[in-house]
């Protein structure tokens, strides 16, 4: 969490990280947001597999009591974001799905793939190219290829295959159903790893959910942060000392 005054703190923005799970590469869109906000990067464990279900209590056992809060889950964290929001504690105001999903984001072919991904998969450094077609853009330094690398070796080749499996098998569309939270998906209009699988699912399982498409590839917090914040500053996700 940043470091400001409790007293003027208004609203507390929870981020929920992506498969590496250390919420590094959040730091692009974090120097958006506003100075009233507080900001808590949930970090999940480098050398210890939880599931869903484990992340989702961990997540809930550092929310917010009082203060009002909006969970931003990226990518892997849908399905955790899903279970926060049919049971929610707190002053939860809003989940918001970045480059997400609830249910089978690679289809049925995913769930075959889970069955036989190694754990070798994730022994060897991810090369450049691949990174920058599946998750960036043409536009992204090698800078940022490279930090995003560096954190993938962070987290154990184990971990990271199990939660790897968690993501192609999963099926929270029923979870999310029985939310009465309010509910936003950002879509990036050039996810080359999930494509509209992810969108698709969201929007089956919550007919009301508030959809907007953003130019940029899977890593839109990343890539594409002023629009990202924007669009959630229209919608007021981040209006403060506003009483509900």
């Amino acid at each position: 969490m940043s470091e400001k005054s409790s007293d003027n703190i208004k609203l507390v923005v929870m981020m929920l990280p992506g498969m590496d799970g250390t919420g590094i590469l959040f730091k692009t869109f974090i120097r958006q947001l506003p100075r009233d906000i507080d900001i808590k990067v949930v970090t999940y464990p480098q050398d210890t597999y939880l599931t869903y279900e484990q992340l989702a209590e961990h997540v809930r056992s550092i929310a917010p009591f009082s203060t009002p809060y909006v969970v931003i889950a990226e990518s892997y964290s849908g399905p955790v974001a899903s279970l926060l929001a049919v049971n929610p504690i707190g002053n939860l105001r809003a989940v918001i799905f970045v480059s997400s999903f609830v249910s089978l984001p690679w289809g049925r072919i995913g769930t075959w793939m889970a069955k036989i991904l190694p754990t070798a998969l994730f022994r060897l450094r991810p090369p450049a190219w691949a990174l920058r077609w599946l998750l960036m853009d043409s536009a992204t330094s090698a800078e940022t290829i490279v930090e995003v690398q560096d954190t993938i070796a962070r987290i154990s080749p184990e971990v990271m295959v199990k939660r790897l499996r968690d993501a192609l098998t999963a099926d929270f569309s029923p979870m999310l159903r029985k939310s009465t939270v309010r509910t936003v998906c950002l879509v990036p209009e050039s996810d080359r790893l999930i494509g509209a699988r992810g969108y698709q699912s969201l929007v089956t399982a919550r007919e009301d959910i508030e959809v907007v498409k953003i130019i940029g590839p899977h890593f839109l917090l990343q890539s594409s942060s002023e629009r990202c914040f924007a669009a959630l500053q229209k919608l007021g996700l981040f209006d403060v000392g506003v009483d509900e």
